[in-house]
């Protein structure tokens, strides 16, 4: 895997004379959401971060790759030994959270060749696939190599490098597509772990929670739907509808099922739309998105007093639920709003 990069923040550090743990430090005080990248001979290792925290991790090493826990112990060791080169990139949110979704992914088709499908043929027939996974692309005699991410069968990030250059975004798929044409390559496919491999399993047992899913859904319309109002009449429409938006694709990486790729969770209007079982976590996970949404639109406004607003229009949401929220406990969920 190509990791598509937004910016560089540090470039060319030597790991015999960079302290890694301070690096790490750093970075987790900046809340970075990126990579840390660390070549050798032979060798490159990734940390892949979220809000400063390590979420997944790849090692090339000669022909080998490894990710997940292992590699992360790997690039920590690497780091630690002399002559490596250390390079730190930020990232998009929406981009990091794909990439850690793909990185253990497995292979869909190896070794399609431009002689017998276009690459814009492929990704036609992915995109109808609704696939969420990549095509690696190997172009020509060693001519460069490329990578399309796609989600839901929709390209949302390229990469392509060529002659030392590389290149991100759609500069680098129409790169990528219009030297295919020019050269020839070959393509492999991977998709997500676990995709489609619940087709035909049967369905779930029903869990207890949704034995109560209206009841559920209404009381986390209501918080949500009077947060919002209580924060719009700060700001213009909209600012706490961005603000949320912007925790749940931070936060998918804890809670999947908020990743704005795969669709499942959306709110709008003052509902909250999800067709899917509802999670185990799915209550605390909202909590969580929640907490963080108000904290970061209270620092944004200068007003240490959101939190107590919030909680004062609030006020009576514990006497309407009253009954689902003593079933699930979900005063620990919303501590912080409903008395």
């Amino acid at each position: 895997m190509m990791f598509p990069k937004d910016r560089t923040l540090y470039a060319n550090l030597n790991t015999s004379f960079t302290s890694f743990d301070a690096l790490i430090a750093d970075l987790k005080e900046r809340k970075l959401t990126g990579y840390i990248e660390i070549t050798a001979p032979a060798y490159t290792g990734t940390l892949l971060l979220s809000e400063g925290e390590v979420v997944n991790a790849q090692e090339l090493s000669g022909d080998k790759r490894t990710v997940g826990p292992e590699a992360a112990r790997g690039v920590m060791e690497r780091a630690a030994q002399k002559d490596g080169v250390i390079n730190v990139y930020s990232a998009f949110p929406d981009v990091v959270l794909l990439l850690h979704r793909l990185m253990d992914s497995r292979p869909l088709y190896r070794d399609l060749t431009s002689a017998f499908t276009s690459l814009d043929r492929l990704i036609s027939k992915l995109r109808s696939d609704g696939l969420t996974g990549y095509v690696e692309v190997h172009i020509g005699e060693n001519e460069g190599a490329g990578i399309v991410y796609l989600a839901g069968g929709e390209p949302v990030e390229s990469v392509f490098s060529s002659g030392g250059q590389m290149t991100n975004g759609q500069e680098a798929l129409n790169a990528i597509v219009s030297t295919v044409n020019t050269s020839g390559g070959t393509f492999n496919v991977f998709v997500e772990a676990g995709e489609g491999a619940a087709a035909g399993a049967g369905a779930a047992p029903a869990k207890p929670q949704e034995d109560f899913r209206s009841e559920l859904l209404a009381f986390w319309d209501d918080v949500i739907s009077i947060t919002e109002s209580t924060v719009d009449g700060f700001a213009k429409p909209g600012r706490f509808l961005m603000a949320f938006r912007e925790v749940l694709v931070s936060r998918a990486v804890t809670y999947p099922f908020l990743d704005p790729f795969a669709a499942e969770f959306s709110y709008a209007g003052g509902h909250i739309s999800f067709d899917h079982p509802l999670p185990d976590d799915f209550n605390k996970a909202l909590g969580d998105c929640l907490s963080d949404a108000v904290s970061k639109l209270a620092f944004q406004f200068k007003r240490a007093d959101l939190e107590t607003r919030v909680r004062s229009r609030l006020d009576g949401i514990s006497e309407k639920h009253a009954a689902i929220i003593d079933r699930f406990g979900l005063r620990d969920d919303v501590q912080e709003f409903v008395a």
